[in-house]
């Protein structure tokens, strides 16, 4: 008795689904279709009534669809001698003054002899993406730019219908879920719209995302500055030499140790066969009554 109920059930969802998303589309044509007629016979009526041959009505535009577009771009830049702080300021000056922000900064704290050098990565929006990238090339000496671009408007529209589709089919099975009379046909229909809510969930988090990197570009930095620092008097220096000595004098001691680990077996087994062929020299050399 309750298996009746629920092929009823899942039947009146498959032939619910198909009518919700084409109901739409239906009564937009029909309602386009009874304008056009209604327009042309006014048209006609005009045109008997003047004598003079009416001009045919003009289609009204489709709505436009807007691109969606991702943007994202990456520079090297080398910034003069003591200038890094500087230029990391200026970019976050760039990114706040656009309506952007900050995303991540690294800063490779200074050591003795090395430059600073670090990333800096911000976001902003779309629209002023030129206009950041011709402030940040000026921050310093462009070593590499590395430019890209991803069309998703395709992914997006079909998103949309999708959501649409499931938006569609929620609304079915809650209304199957209110009229279901037995136990097992409220399980089934509730199995179903678990599944189609979660997949709805998915597709407006894919179109949140979508929103999100069409809605700002990401353009990261590496800076560095230029040049390492010099010993005072310039040149080579003792210090230098020490040092250098001792990373040779390291080097050929490293490379006596695997030579001597290398050998050493090989030294062990040559004793050995040497021991034995000595004892088997001796046993040869004693006389026959002696052994």
């Amino acid at each position: 008795m309750t298996k009746t109920p629920l092929v009823l059930v899942l039947a009146l969802l498959l032939a619910a689904v198909p009518a919700a998303c084409s109901s739409g589309s239906d009564d937009a044509g029909s309602a386009a279709g009874e304008t056009t007629a209604a327009g042309g016979a006014a048209v006609s009526d005009e045109a008997a009534a003047g004598g003079e041959e009416a001009a045919a009505p003009a289609a009204a535009p489709l709505p436009g669809i807007t691109p969606k577009v991702i943007q994202t771009a990456s520079l090297r830049l080398s910034v003069a001698r003591g200038g890094y702080e500087d230029a990391v300021s200026e970019a976050r000056t760039v990114a706040a003054r656009l309506g952007g922000f900050v995303v991540s900064s690294e800063t490779v704290q200074r050591t003795a002899g090395r430059p600073l050098r670090g990333s800096l990565t911000i976001r902003v929006p779309s629209r002023r993406y030129a206009e950041a990238m011709a402030a940040v090339s000026r921050l310093g000496r462009i070593e590499s730019v590395n430019e890209g671009s991803e069309d998703v408007s395709a992914e997006y529209v079909d998103l949309q219908s999708r959501a649409r589709h499931l938006e569609a089919v929620e609304r079915q099975l809650l209304e199957l879920l209110d009229r279901a009379d037995t136990v097992a046909a409220a399980l089934a229909v509730q199995g179903q719209l678990s599944q189609t809510q979660l997949e709805l969930e998915q597709t407006r988090g894919r179109i949140r995302f979508l929103d999100d990197q069409t809605a700002y570009s990401t353009i990261s930095l590496e800076l560095r500055e230029r040049g390492e620092a010099q010993p005072a008097g310039g040149g080579w220096g003792v210090l230098d030499a020490w040092r250098d000595g001792a990373r040779a004098f390291v080097r050929v001691v490293a490379g006596t140790f695997v030579v001597l680990a290398t050998l050493a077996p090989l030294a062990l087994l040559a004793a050995l066969a040497w021991l034995a062929l000595r004892a088997v020299r001796r046993r040869r050399a004693l006389p026959a009554g002696s052994q």
